[in-house]
């Protein structure tokens, strides 16, 4: 099989083309603009056409035509099976009915999509859940740049709280001084706070938020003194017009206040050199213990393979607390292949510790670092969380499919179950029951979601029909999280490295699954 191009058209125009082998842009052109002229008109199944060089293997989808461009040694059934798996593709990426309007708006979404498909012109053994893993390029830096960057709208919050009480207090000083003053003396507050220094003290003491900055005593009276400096001496007055020089020499503020201004700012920037601000309601450090569980079942039940991927990352928040932390951990699970850290001490790592060979590669501030990482491979269906089954059956309208799952492990529970079920273009998927959870069937994509499994509900069962054939509702994924790791690794103790000292800790653990459906 050797594809050359693969293109998404209408009969008048191209939206999205591809092309896999070196070819002349002419060759190409000329190969698209010649398609329309082939049609038959009315067709809409899967079908091709022969040139006397090569083979035109389309599809209509609503009104376009996805097409594949191949040699005729190409074989057609594998041509027919890339071809689904385009079109599959395609309606992931649309989401809903697919119009013109939104292939050009996804164009870049489907040819990235199409390249994990086909590369040099020969076809990858992927699934489409695999292709939408390589395409979403999920990324765990970002997830902690996003929480880090909440952390701080809840600070600016937080701020805001306190700078509000702040000047309500100020608010009933001021009524206060209203009251034991006459009306109409004239007195304000800030006459008020001179003639009653312990009020002014009071205010002094009142609490700075935490992380807000300090200003030196002094600051703000040489800022004050440098803005009346660049100030013009007079106000406005009506006289003669000015020339433009001589009005720009007036605004320009004289030596003795950029001197001024110049120190003020170089102690504001001294008084700034400080470590960033640390939130004394977390712990000191916090710990993330993450699994990736990635698995290929069978439609009929059982495990193809399964793969697992975890680390073991520290963050610390206080490095004046934490910047030499060290865990004392669970023994290692032998099942798992193991890597530490080159930063950490091996020999110490034999013992079930986590500590730096070096202390100058301490922890800094709010920069996560993985210490360890694990992996295990297996077939062995005793880790599997829960079994799925598929009961698919053919009728005179298309295929009618029962899904049915079941959790094993009652020792856990799984969150966020959901199952994405991709079907053909025109095959109007109806969901007829669903025991647990929620259903869709919004983009011709059956989603079924069940928010919790554990003992107190291990099984749910749903049933739709769709008008295709059964082989063309596989494969499809299924999603999960849970709070339970398979390895088993707990913190039995953090400490500082040479203090000694016991170090409070949060631990977070998460797994996250990704289950694929084939035949």
């Amino acid at each position: 099989m050797v594809v050359l191009s693969a293109a998404i058209l209408t009969k008048a125009k191209t939206l999205v083309a591809r092309q896999f082998v070196e070819m002349t842009r002419l060759r190409v052109e000329g190969l698209l603009s010649a398609f329309p002229k082939l049609i038959e008109i009315g067709s809409k199944d899967h079908t091709y056409i022969e040139t006397e060089s090569v083979r035109y293997v389309y599809q209509p989808i609503e009104s376009l035509y996805l097409l594949l461009i191949t040699n005729k040694a190409s074989n057609i059934l594998e041509d027919l099976e890339t071809l689904r798996l385009l079109a599959k593709i395609v309606q992931d990426c649309c989401q809903i009915t697919v119009t013109e309007e939104l292939v050009v708006k996804h164009a870049f979404d489907i040819v990235f999509a199409f390249d994990e498909v086909i590369s040099f012109g020969y076809r990858e053994s992927v699934t489409l859940s695999q292709i939408k893993t390589y395409t979403e390029m999920d990324s765990h830096e970002e997830r902690l740049h996003q929480m880090i960057e909440q952390s701080k709208i809840n600070e600016a919050k937080e701020v805001a709280k306190r700078k509000q009480l702040e000047l309500a207090k100020q608010r009933a000083l001021q009524k206060q001084a209203d009251k034991a003053n006459p009306a109409g003396s004239g007195i304000s507050l800030e006459d008020e706070l001179h003639m009653n220094p312990s009020a002014q003290h009071m205010m002094d003491k009142e609490p700075t938020p935490w992380g807000a900055p300090h200003t030196a005593p002094g600051a703000n009276e040489m800022d004050s003194t440098a803005m009346r400096a660049g100030l013009p001496k007079k106000g406005m007055q009506i006289g003669k017009k000015k020339p433009a020089a001589e009005l720009l020499d007036s605004l320009r503020p004289t030596p003795s206040a950029v001197a001024a201004s110049a120190a003020s700012t170089g102690l504001e920037e001294d008084n700034g050199r400080g470590a960033a601000p640390v939130n004394p309601l977390l712990e000191p450090v916090t710990i993330n213990i993450e699994e990736k569980i990635q698995a290929q079942l069978h439609a009929e039940g059982g495990l193809n393979d399964m793969d697992i991927q975890g680390q073991f990352e520290a963050t610390v928040l206080d490095v004046n607390k934490a910047d030499l932390a060290a865990f004392k951990v669970s023994p290692e699970d032998k099942r798992f292949k193991w890597k530490v850290h080159p930063n950490l001490n091996k020999s110490s790592h034999a013992n079930s510790i986590l500590e730096f060979r070096d202390a100058s590669r301490c922890f800094r501030q709010n920069t996560p670092m993985p210490l360890l990482k694990w992996r295990l491979q297996t077939k062995s269906e005793e880790l599997l969380p829960m079994s799925v089954s598929c009961w698919m059956s053919s009728t005179s309208d298309g295929t009618v499919a029962t899904i049915e799952f079941e959790l094993t492990k009652t020792d856990l529970a799984l969150q966020d179950l959901r199952f994405s079920i991709p079907c053909p273009p025109n095959s109007h998927p109806t969901v007829s029951s669903a025991d647990v959870g929620e259903y869709s069937t919004e983009g011709n994509v059956v989603a079924w979601t069940v928010p919790l499994v554990d003992s107190n509900a291990p099984t749910g069962t749903m049933e739709f029909s769709a008008k295709t054939d059964s082989s063309s509702l596989l494969p499809f994924q299924i999603d999960a999280t849970s709070q339970t790791t398979v390895c088993n690794i707990e913190v039995l103790e953090c400490y500082h490295m040479e203090k000694k000292e016991p170090i409070a800790f949060a631990l977070n653990r998460m797994a996250i699954y990704t289950f694929t459906v084939d035949q």
